[in-house]
């Protein structure tokens, strides 16, 4: 019996792939659907598009750029969102990130594919980097969209990367999923988004960089389901101490 309506969000570049392990795991218990926001320009009008369609009441789940509109989801309709999972995302502005943005949108303008494989190289756990099929995979599937919205999303974050402000006004019952090895996003501002949300606890996966829902996608689709086991009860009064922290031997692409 499914009790629990969940929007999916993609990072940037992203597409229905990084969330179909989930979907498919999740099906028993939670209907869901992605949300590719590939044509808005801002993050308000990233949250305005998916307030517009999703129902009166839901879940939200956003990877990277996708946890960055769900903040803002969030925050603008606290009644609406009723659990909030937050994935390789941040809240902070490090020191250069507007101009590795600039930067990685005009790579992509001049030569996408070259732009795509140099960023490649930061995005996975260092072993993940020997599964030669499912980097294959990987590659391909980010082709599938138009450089043009990787541009238009990167110069999004550009426009207002920094989410902070928003933290206090989410109500949500809300779990952030990191991937331990994470080089695009650190742990530390994974822990920071976390003390920044009333309630909110934090899951660390072993061995996964910043694609954690494909890196390991058994681990990410457990917790989830841990996570929305709770159906029916407060959200803890203070966020755990320590993450809990997860990984599993058998990945699937």
């Amino acid at each position: 019996m499914t009790n629990e309506h969940i929007v999916f969000i993609p990072g940037v570049g992203g597409r229905e792939w990084l969330w179909r392990h989930q979907q498919d795991a999740l099906a028993d218990i939670a209907t869901s659907e992605v949300m590719v926001l590939d044509r808005q320009a801002t993050r308000a009008e990233m949250a305005e598009h998916v307030l517009a369609h999703a129902p009166e009441v839901f879940s939200v789940a956003g990877h990277s750029l996708g946890g960055w509109v769900a903040q803002e989801i969030a925050a603008r309709a606290p009644d609406r969102v009723s659990r909030l999972f937050l994935c390789d995302t941040w809240t902070r502005m490090a020191p250069g990130t507007i101009a590795y943005l600039d930067h990685y949108a005009a790579h992509l303008v001049r030569d996408a594919d070259g732009a795509l494989d140099a960023h490649f190289d930061q995005l996975l756990h260092h072993a993940r980097y020997a599964d030669k099929g499912f980097c294959a995979r990987l590659r391909a599937w980010q082709r599938e969209t138009a450089p043009d919205t990787y541009v238009r999303q990167l110069r999004a974050l550009a426009h207002d990367y920094a989410t902070e402000r928003l933290l206090p006004r989410i109500t949500a019952d809300t779990l952030v999923i990191h991937g331990r090895q994470d080089r695009v996003v650190t742990e530390e501002e994974a822990r920071f988004l976390t003390g920044g949300i009333a309630g909110a606890s934090l899951a660390l996966i072993e061995e996964s960089g910043h694609c954690t829902p494909v890196e390991q996608p058994q681990a990410f689709s457990a917790v989830m389901r841990l996570w929305l086991s709770r159906a029916g009860e407060p959200a803890p009064a203070e966020r755990v101490a320590e993450p809990v922290a997860l990984s599993t031997r058998r990945r699937a692409g």
